[in-house]
C-alpha cells in the first residue's frame, strides 16, 4: 500500500467536518480510490501557512488534536480532511484541525475569532465549539456567521479550518492577513458581535431593530422560548409517560429486585432512538454541575436527580423537580402546592431539594441499581405490574417495552407509545459511558 509523502498526524473522529448545508458532488472513481488509500496526497499550501505561523506564535503548544489527512473511517465518506481535490495527478486536503491549548495561549476559541474576523479569501468555513462560521451566505444566514454545528464531534478540544477548493486560494502560502496571532489571541475575544447575533435572530424569524443593541432583544427571545419550553412540557412530556400517574398497588421491593437486575443486564437501547438517547445523556452531562450542588445536600446521586429532572421537567431549570410545573409559582399539579415555604420564584435547587425530600429521598443509604429503580418508578406509580407489562417511565426506548401505557390517570391504553426516554435507559446509557458506576 502506497505511502502518502507527506507526514502528518491524522484525523481520527467520528466526524465528517463538512458544513451541514453544504454538499460536496465528488468524482465517482475518487471515493473508491481514497477507500483504499492508495491515492497519493499533499496538505493545501496556505494551510502549512498557517500552521507555521501558529507553530510560531505558541512554540509550546501542545498538538494531541492537530490533524490534516483523514483516517480511514473519513475516507469512507465527504470530508475536507480526504484528498479529494485533484493537482496534478495528486490529492490535496484543504482542511485542518488545530489543538486547543490555553495553558500555552494557543486558545482556539481567540484564534478562530481573529481568523473570522480577517474574511480572509481563503477561507471556506471554520468550526470550534459546536458553532460553524461560513464565508458565504448559507440560505438566509449572512456570510461569516456562527451558527450552530451538529455533527457528532463538538470541536471543542480543536478548531476546524478548510479552506477554498480553488487552486489559487488553496495554494497561496502567503502570511495570513492578520496582526500577530500572539498578539491577536492575548487580546481577542470568542464572543459573538451585535451584528453576528441579530443575524441569527432574523434568520430565526424574529422581530429585530438592527440600530438598537442585541442583547436586550436576545433577552426578550430568550423568554420567550422559555415559555415556549414550559407550553412543551405541558404538552409533551406531561402528556406522556412523564406525566400521568400509574397508579396502583405499590410492589413490594423484594419481588421487584431481581426483576430490576435482569431487565437492566438484557436492555438495549433500540437503533431508531440512540441519537435521541444520546442526547439525554448530553443533556444529564451538561446539568451536572447542577445536579452535583443538590447531590452534595442530599445524599441523592447526581445522576438520579438528573434522571428524574428530565422525566419530570425535560431538563428545564425553570420547573420544579417535583413535576416540571414553572417556577414562578408552587407546584399545581400531583404533589401540589411544593414547596410549603417558599416565596416564588425561587431557585430551582430549593425547588429540588424538597421534591427528593418529599419522595423521602434524602440521606438513604442504598443507592444501588434495584432500589434506584424502584425509586424511579415510584415517581410514577406501580400500575404497570398489575397489567404484566413493563412500565415505560423505566423501559421507554429499549426493547423491555413496545407500547401500552397510561393515557391519563386510570387510563390504559393498551396501543399507545411514548416519545420520552425510560429512566433506567437514560441509566442503562450513564453506565455504557462510563459516566455511572454501580
Amino acid at each position: 500500500m502506497a505511502e502518502p509523502d507527506f507526514i502528518e498526524p491524522v484525523v481520527q473522529d467520528e466526524d465528517g467536518h463538512l458544513d451541514p448545508c453544504e454538499h460536496i458532488e465528488w468524482p465517482p472513481d475518487d471515493l473508491g480510490v481514497m477507500a483504499e488509500a492508495t491515492r497519493p496526497w499533499r496538505p493545501a499550501e496556505s494551510l502549512l501557512a498557517l500552521k507555521q505561523q501558529i507553530n510560531a506564535a505558541f512554540p509550546g503548544r501542545k498538538t494531541g488534536s492537530d490533524g490534516i489527512v483523514g483516517d480511514a473511517s473519513h475516507q469512507t465518506r465527504a470530508s475536507d480532511h480526504n484528498p479529494w481535490v485533484t493537482d496534478g495527478g495528486k490529492g490535496v486536503v484543504t482542511a485542518m484541525d488545530i489543538t486547543h491549548d490555553p495553558a500555552s495561549g494557543c486558545d482556539a476559541g481567540k484564534i478562530v475569532e481573529v481568523l473570522r474576523a480577517s474574511r480572509d479569501p481563503r477561507i471556506k468555513y471554520l468550526i470550534w465549539n459546536r458553532r460553524i462560521a461560513n464565508s458565504s451566505a448559507i440560505g438566509s444566514v449572512a456570510p461569516w456567521t456562527w451558527r450552530s454545528y451538529t455533527g457528532t464531534n463538538p470541536h471543542d478540544h480543536h478548531f476546524h479550518l478548510s479552506v477554498k477548493p480553488d487552486k489559487p486560494l488553496y495554494d497561496d502560502a502567503g502570511p495570513w492577513t492578520i496582526q500577530s496571532l500572539a498578539e491577536a489571541a492575548a487580546g481577542a475575544e470568542a464572543v459573538d458581535t451585535d451584528a453576528d447575533i441579530l443575524s441569527a435572530l432574523m434568520v430565526l424569524g424574529a422581530s429585530v431593530d438592527e440600530s438598537a443593541p442585541a442583547l436586550p432583544q436576545l433577552d426578550a427571545l430568550q423568554d420567550a422560548l422559555t415559555q415556549l419550553q414550559a407550553n412543551l412540557h405541558a404538552s409533551w412530556f406531561h402528556a406522556d409517560a412523564g406525566g400521568v400517574a400509574a397508579e396502583g398497588a405499590a410492589v413490594s421491593f423484594e419481588v421487584l429486585k431481581p426483576e430490576y437486575e435482569k431487565l437492566f443486564a438484557e436492555a438495549k437501547v433500540l437503533d431508531k432512538w440512540k441519537s435521541t438517547v444520546a442526547w439525554y445523556v448530553a443533556k444529564l452531562r451538561k446539568g451536572r454541575a447542577a445536579y452535583d450542588a443538590v447531590a452534595a445536600e442530599s445524599g441523592v446521586p447526581w445522576w438520579f436527580i438528573g434522571i428524574v429532572h428530565g422525566m419530570e421537567a425535560s431538563f428545564s431549570f425553570t420547573g420544579h423537580l417535583h413535576n416540571g410545573d414553572p417556577l414562578t409559582s408552587r407546584t399545581v399539579q400531583v404533589p401540589k402546592g411544593r414547596p410549603p415555604v417558599w416565596n416564588p420564584p425561587s431557585d430551582w435547587k430549593s425547588s429540588a431539594l424538597d421534591a427528593l425530600e418529599y419522595e423521602g429521598f434524602l440521606h438513604q443509604a442504598d443507592w444501588g441499581l434495584a432500589r434506584s429503580l424502584y425509586r424511579f418508578e415510584g415517581f410514577n406509580g406501580y400500575g404497570y405490574h398489575s397489567l404484566g407489562i413493563n412500565s415505560p417511565y423505566l423501559w421507554s426506548f429499549s426493547n423491555q417495552w413496545t407500547k401500552g401505557k397510561f393515557v391519563a390517570d386510570h387510563k390504559f391504553d393498551p396501543n399507545a407509545t411514548s416519545k420520552q426516554c425510560g429512566a433506567a435507559v437514560m441509566l442503562r446509557a450513564l453506565v455504557d459511558a462510563g459516566d455511572v458506576h454501580l
